[in-house]
């Protein structure tokens, strides 16, 4: 399966405050500190990603050395980015795996390790769904949650498109994950509906 063998390659990780605005991407007004964790890609500019924007088309290191992008991980349905996640949060994302798959959601951790590191964590918590090494930062940049040198958690539901639906920088979500995917993107949870009357 495709989202097995990716999940033991990568790891992810954030920033700080809510945005929950539905302006455009601003530039960010400092030098790119970072090039492609592959060294050969070139990156899209790091930008203020804001609800309603289309994310950042990353690049990561695939199963052998495979370059691909966020859209790869895209063509599997919407997307839960997760960074700054410790071992408890990573358990946390483990637990709750199935039913954000019940959803159509494809969970994702970026990480602040490199490759070696992310593989050996991933097997040893057992983890079964994709990890993403960013040792450098590049991937947590263009999410703008970096702070000094440092990944700080956060979490962005992306649609199918790439576009962002909900997002937190600052810290990981306090209700589960399935919950604030179907949220964001509008999908009932199992046994539930939404009221579409006003």
């Amino acid at each position: 399966m495709w989202l097995s063998w990716v999940s033991l390659v990568s790891l992810l990780g954030m920033g700080s405050g809510i945005d929950v605005s539905r302006s455009a991407s601003q530039p960010i007004d400092r030098p790119a500190r970072f090039s492609s964790p592959l060294g050969r890609i070139p990156e899209p500019p790091a930008m203020i990603v804001r609800v309603g924007d289309p994310a950042p088309n990353f690049a990561f290191e695939g199963f052998g050395g495979r370059s691909m992008r966020l859209h790869h991980l895209l063509d599997q349905g919407p997307v839960l980015l997760v960074f700054g996640a410790r071992e408890a949060d990573l358990r946390r994302l483990q637990a709750q795996r199935n039913a954000l798959l019940d959803l159509g959601v494809v969970p994702v951790a970026v990480v602040n390790a490199g490759p070696r590191t992310t593989r050996a964590l991933v097997q040893r918590l057992g983890l079964q769904f994709t990890v993403l090494a960013d040792s450098r930062g590049v991937i947590a940049d263009q999410f703008n949650v970096v702070e000094g040198e440092r990944t700080v958690p956060g979490w962005f539901v992306l649609d199918a498109r790439g576009r962002v639906c909900g997002l937190l920088r600052g810290s990981l979500p306090t209700v589960d994950y399935d919950r604030l995917c179907s949220r964001a993107l509008a999908i009932p949870m199992a046994g539930t509906t939404f009221n579409s009357s006003r």
